[in-house]
Protein backbone atom coordinates (compact mmCIF):
# COMPACT_ATOMS: atom_id res chain seq x y z
CA UNK A 1 0.00 0.00 0.00
CA UNK A 2 1.41 3.39 -0.95
CA UNK A 3 -0.30 6.36 0.65
CA UNK A 4 2.70 8.66 0.96
CA UNK A 5 1.63 10.91 -1.89
CA UNK A 6 -1.48 12.23 -0.14
CA UNK A 7 -0.48 12.33 3.51
CA UNK A 8 0.05 15.35 5.75
CA UNK A 9 2.72 15.70 8.41
CA UNK A 10 0.04 15.79 11.14
CA UNK A 11 -1.27 12.42 9.91
CA UNK A 12 2.25 10.98 10.12
CA UNK A 13 2.53 12.15 13.74
CA UNK A 14 -0.68 10.35 14.63
CA UNK A 15 0.43 7.16 12.87
CA UNK A 16 3.80 7.17 14.67
CA UNK A 17 2.12 7.63 18.07
CA UNK A 18 -0.41 4.86 17.43
CA UNK A 19 2.33 2.43 16.36
CA UNK A 20 4.44 3.30 19.41
CA UNK A 21 1.55 2.71 21.81
CA UNK A 22 0.59 -0.56 20.15
CA UNK A 23 4.18 -1.83 20.18
CA UNK A 24 4.65 -0.98 23.86
CA UNK A 25 1.48 -2.89 24.72
CA UNK A 26 2.85 -5.97 22.94
CA UNK A 27 6.01 -6.17 25.05
CA UNK A 28 9.76 -5.69 24.83
CA UNK A 29 10.11 -7.68 21.62
CA UNK A 30 7.96 -5.10 19.85
CA UNK A 31 8.75 -1.96 21.83
CA UNK A 32 11.92 -1.31 19.88
CA UNK A 33 12.71 1.61 17.62
CA UNK A 34 13.55 -0.48 14.54
CA UNK A 35 10.41 -2.60 14.82
CA UNK A 36 8.20 0.48 14.97
CA UNK A 37 10.01 2.18 12.07
CA UNK A 38 9.53 -0.89 9.84
CA UNK A 39 5.83 -1.10 10.73
CA UNK A 40 5.32 2.57 9.94
CA UNK A 41 7.20 2.26 6.66
CA UNK A 42 5.02 -0.70 5.69
CA UNK A 43 1.80 1.15 6.54
CA UNK A 44 2.83 4.29 4.66
CA UNK A 45 4.32 2.41 1.72
CA UNK A 46 7.67 4.11 2.22
CA UNK A 47 10.47 2.86 0.02
CA UNK A 48 13.77 3.01 1.87
CA UNK A 49 15.61 4.63 -1.03
CA UNK A 50 12.98 7.32 -1.66
CA UNK A 51 10.30 9.36 0.10
CA UNK A 52 12.92 11.25 2.10
CA UNK A 53 10.49 14.03 3.10
CA UNK A 54 8.08 11.48 4.60
CA UNK A 55 10.95 9.64 6.31
CA UNK A 56 12.01 12.92 7.93
CA UNK A 57 8.45 13.51 9.11
CA UNK A 58 8.45 10.04 10.69
CA UNK A 59 11.80 10.65 12.39
CA UNK A 60 10.73 14.09 13.61
CA UNK A 61 7.48 12.68 14.99
CA UNK A 62 9.39 9.87 16.71
CA UNK A 63 11.86 12.25 18.36
CA UNK A 64 9.04 14.61 19.36
CA UNK A 65 7.40 11.78 21.33
CA UNK A 66 10.51 11.61 23.52
CA UNK A 67 10.91 15.39 23.75
CA UNK A 68 7.28 15.76 24.83
CA UNK A 69 7.80 12.93 27.36
CA UNK A 70 5.13 10.69 25.86
CA UNK A 71 7.82 8.03 25.36
CA UNK A 72 10.87 7.19 27.44
CA UNK A 73 13.90 5.06 26.59
CA UNK A 74 14.05 1.55 27.99
CA UNK A 75 11.27 -0.99 28.35
CA UNK A 76 12.12 -2.50 31.73
CA UNK A 77 15.17 -3.07 33.94
CA UNK A 78 16.35 -5.91 31.69
CA UNK A 79 16.06 -3.64 28.62
CA UNK A 80 16.83 -0.20 30.07
CA UNK A 81 18.16 1.63 27.00
CA UNK A 82 17.58 2.36 23.34
CA UNK A 83 16.31 0.76 21.12
CA UNK A 84 13.72 -0.25 23.73
CA UNK A 85 11.10 2.28 24.84
CA UNK A 86 8.01 2.62 27.01
CA UNK A 87 4.93 4.84 26.98
CA UNK A 88 5.12 7.46 29.72
CA UNK A 89 1.73 9.04 29.08
CA UNK A 90 -0.78 6.78 27.31
CA UNK A 91 -3.27 9.61 26.60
Amino acid sequence: MEITQNIAEQDVKKIVWEHAKRAAEQGAGYAQEGVVMRQIADELGIRWNADLKIQHWVLDAWHDLFASKKLGWGYNLDNPNSPFFHVRNPD
